[in-house]
């Protein structure tokens, strides 16, 4: 394969040579004719690593999902659908599991916390799940993510460019986030806030979430919500955990390839009880409220294995 960069307007584009001497042009500034990036490229990153970003997500995976999401578009589906359909889309076998008492409330506020074991099909999953119940929720998640426009409303943004706009844009997700608590709806949330990895790289070790934030603990007292832990089986590719270990720029490259590689799945998630509130009142700090949530989720693993 032959591959060089050149310019068509000012927008860069790969230009790829395959065999029979077939040519495939890919606008990698643009994305789709639907304004859709379908990138993980963003300002986090220099110019030249969003670019690397782009050419890998091009060779591993984007041009299938972006077929798939195109799909999606002709068949003009409900917006209220779209988590169910994007998990038929991506043929995931999503297998969900409840605690005895446990469940998913159809109404009153509520936090669902869960680790994040891949990326992005942890979160259409638990997406797909709460949909399925009521409609008056909430994820916050990375601002690339909020690029369909079926579930544009459903995501608060979170901006990890090291910037004052990313910070003053993270000081407004939760003060999103705290009126859909108060408003008695449901926030779900991912408390570490980057993709489970690996302490080191033996095929034997297994993936854990790195320390979660006190964002969740603060929206927690603030709004006084009770918590429901969930917890997905599985961990990304040891390709993906090679790349972390390079940087960020290697790790959201293959973001795409490992949403790819899920396709036709199956996906567990299990829940636990929900927490009242009324439990975190006699605990001391938002350390341990953090602590107990976290111990609570990983408290769920069927299969857990101390590395």
């Amino acid at each position: 394969m032959h591959i060089k960069i050149i310019q068509l307007s000012q927008i860069p584009i790969f230009l790829i040579n395959i065999k029979y001497k077939k040519y495939i042009f890919f606008y990698m500034k643009t994305g789709s004719k639907n304004n859709i990036a379908f990138t993980f490229a963003s300002s986090e990153v220099n110019f030249v690593s969003q670019q690397f970003i782009k050419l890998i997500e091009l060779l591993t995976g984007k041009i299938k999902l972006k077929k798939l999401y195109d799909q999606y578009l002709l068949e003009n589906n409900p917006p209220e659908q779209f988590w169910n359909d994007a998990i038929k889309k991506l043929q995931l076998n999503l297998k969900t599991s409840f605690q005895d008492g446990s469940y998913i409330p159809k109404k009153g506020r509520l936090i669902i916390v869960a680790n994040h074991a891949f990326g992005v099909a942890d979160g259409l999953s638990l997406c797909s799940t709460v949909s399925n119940i009521r409609q008056d929720y909430k994820i916050i998640t990375h601002k690339v993510l909020r690029q369909a426009e079926a579930v544009k409303e459903k995501i608060i943004p979170i901006d990890f460019s090291p910037n004052r706009q990313a910070m003053l844009a993270n000081i407004d997700a939760r003060r999103q986030a705290e009126e859909v608590l108060i408003n008695d709806g449901v926030i779900v949330i991912f408390p570490s806030g980057q993709i489970a990895t690996k302490e080191n790289l033996k095929f034997t070790t297994k993936a854990n979430d790195g320390e979660w934030k006190q964002f969740v603990s603060k929206l927690i007292v603030k709004t006084k919500s009770p918590v429901l832990p969930s917890y997905f089986e599985g961990q990304n590719s040891q390709l993906y955990h090679i790349a972390n270990k390079m940087g960020q720029t290697f790790r959201y490259s293959l973001l795409m390839f490992e949403l790819t590689r899920k396709i036709g799945d199956t996906i567990n998630l299990h829940f636990g009880k929900i927490i009242p509130f009324e439990d975190f009142k006699n605990t001391s700090s938002l350390i341990e409220i953090t602590k107990l949530i976290r111990e609570k989720t990983y408290a769920l693993d069927p299969n857990p294995v101390h590395n």
